[in-house]
């Protein structure tokens, strides 16, 4: 196939500071303080500053992974692209597969998320406002589909609106936290310190004492990073590929510095001594936005409002990013025969691939509407009960979070998995580049960057999986189970291919590399 047979996306649209915001847009940090902040803190209360540090640390292990396979290869596949180059198209289908499950269940997650704890929350807490038990059905227009419509106008209108919105909101984030810190009576680095608090040790005994209270609160604080490498995608609309290396080292500083501020904000400015009462209030609004409680108590209801309005921006980002990226590796498959051809259309006036975006849209519709209505049933709450019950109603409550706990936990697994092919990607690539060393010193941080950290950054994902689903419970079971019928599927379609169709993995995820046409790639 000559390149000029080959559809391909349009060069140069996205600069460094795009991709940046691309990148932070698909962390969502305003969406993880209001979120995941608050889980963990369930588990490591005073100690919480410290499983974010710990997850930024730790996601700066996955930082060396996509460097070292980002600087061989760079198109719309992204980790496809990166896997297919480094490992081969079977597994390199697999992580097709799996990237566009926990790009779209994670970008479903979120209108019942939004319209099931968020929303209600806030508006009865400081209005004293009751919302429909459906009000998640209406957001999923707002969340998936104003998002795709924008995704489609192309590369430069998100791009552009991303810039101001991601930008604004690690700004807002971190003056935000930078306030309640100044004011803050109870400053003190012991939040670093799993040791110093004898005074939680009967809430931290079931977890087996402090460390396995802060594993668990890792669980949280690790997927708050679910959308690293959302930047990857745009390797085919840069300038330059060296944009998305840049993109990727910074994304995860900013956001990893951000969530940890803003957990230690949290964490001192409710009380370091009284955290019982933030993360298990009875008031179950307080215990719902613990952090948008805590910026009302030292800035207003300016502060409570502007976390909220901040938040909101960040789920509308996030599903931008999301699903433009899931758009993008769904068409880098269909351009190279792995899945239906249709897919690779490009639209003629904006150079989107409309129709993978499209479909990708459709799928989370789909994946938000069937597990709402699933889980409301598994809660007693019939399709026709939902539209005259309010939010304020426990078994609505409950059914709204189990689909977040439900989607959130498979967007988790795909994720796990995805960057397992990553890490041993890196393995299998260097082991077969065979480099000569120039002396011992390059020996050795040759072994330690392409052999040791991508297998203690596998670990650390492992065990944030494992944690999630084990002991069983409902419904992270569940949709581990879900998870692993899917994993089956996608194996079994890529050895079909594999046995059946080899002619289809002929260019998996090498149609298009930017650094090869650079003529960069070899001497990188």
């Amino acid at each position: 196939m000559s390149q000029t047979e080959v559809p391909r996306l349009k060069k140069g649209q996205v600069n460094t500071l795009g991709a940046l915001a691309e990148e932070i847009a698909a962390m969502a940090p305003a969406c993880d303080v209001v979120a995941f902040i608050t889980s963990a803190m369930a588990f490591a209360f005073a100690i919480t500053p410290l499983a974010f540090l710990l997850a930024t640390l730790a996601m700066y292990l996955e930082v060396n992974t996509l460097y070292h396979l980002a600087k061989r290869h760079s198109s719309a596949g992204g980790y496809y692209g990166y896997i297919a180059n480094a490992f081969g198209p079977v597994p390199a289908t697999v992580s097709g597969w799996l990237y566009v499950l926990y790009q779209t269940t994670s970008t479903a997650a979120i209108p019942t998320y939004i319209g099931g704890a968020v929303l209600p929350a806030f508006l009865d807490y400081y209005f004293h406002i009751s919302l429909p038990a459906w009000i998640w059905i209406p957001l999923i227009l707002l969340f998936v589909w104003v998002p795709i419509t924008l995704a489609i106008l192309g590369i430069r209108p998100q791009i552009t609106t991303l810039k101001y919105a991601s930008l604004f909101e690690v700004s807002f984030l971190a003056i935000l936290g930078a306030i309640v810190i100044a004011k803050a009576p109870d400053n003190t680095l012991a939040v670093f310190n799993p040791f110093a608090w004898p005074q939680y040790s009967s809430e931290f005994a079931p977890y087996g004492g402090p460390g396995g209270a802060l594993g668990l609160a890792m669980v949280f604080s690790i997927t708050s990073f679910i959308g690293y490498g959302g930047s990857a995608p745009l390797g085919e609309e840069v300038q330059h590929p060296r944009q998305i290396l840049k993109a990727l080292m910074t994304g995860v500083f900013i956001v990893g510095a951000v969530l940890t501020e803003m957990a230690y904000a949290i964490t001192v400015g409710w009380g370091v001594n009284n955290l019982v009462s933030l993360a298990n209030n009875s008031n179950p609004d307080i215990s719902t936005i613990p952090g948008i409680v805590v910026m009302g108590l030292y800035l207003g209801l300016f502060g409570a409002l502007g976390l909220f309005l901040v938040a909101m921006n960040s789920a509308f980002s996030d599903s931008v990013a999301m699903q433009s990226n899931a758009g993008r590796v769904y068409f880098a498959m269909a351009r190279d025969n792995v899945i239906p051809k249709k897919f690779a259309k490009i639209h003629p006036k904006y150079h989107s691939p409309y129709i993978s975006l499209l479909f990708i849209g459709t799928l989370s519709t789909v994946l938000s509407i069937a597990t709402a209505f699933g889980m409301f049933l598994a809660n007693g709450v019939s399709p026709l009960q939902m539209f005259y019950l309010t939010t304020k109603n426990p078994a609505v409550f409950t059914a709204l979070s189990d689909t977040f706990g439900f989607l959130t936990t498979m967007a988790l697994f795909g994720m796990v998995l995805t960057h397992f092919l990553l890490n041993t990607s890196v393995i299998t690539l260097y082991r077969r580049l065979k480099e000569i060393h120039k002396d011992t010193l390059h020996t050795i941080t040759h072994r330690i960057q392409h052999y040791i950290l991508p297998a203690i950054a596998t670990g650390i994902l492992g065990y944030a999986l494992y944690a999630s689903i084990w002991p069983p419970v409902f419904p992270e079971t569940p949709a581990a189970i879900a998870s692993i019928l899917y994993l089956v599927g996608a194996v079994g379609y890529a050895l079909y291919l594999k046995f059946k169709k080899p002619h289809a993995l002929t260019n998996a995820g090498k149609s298009v590399n930017l650094w090869a046409e650079e003529g960069e790639t070899t001497k990188r």
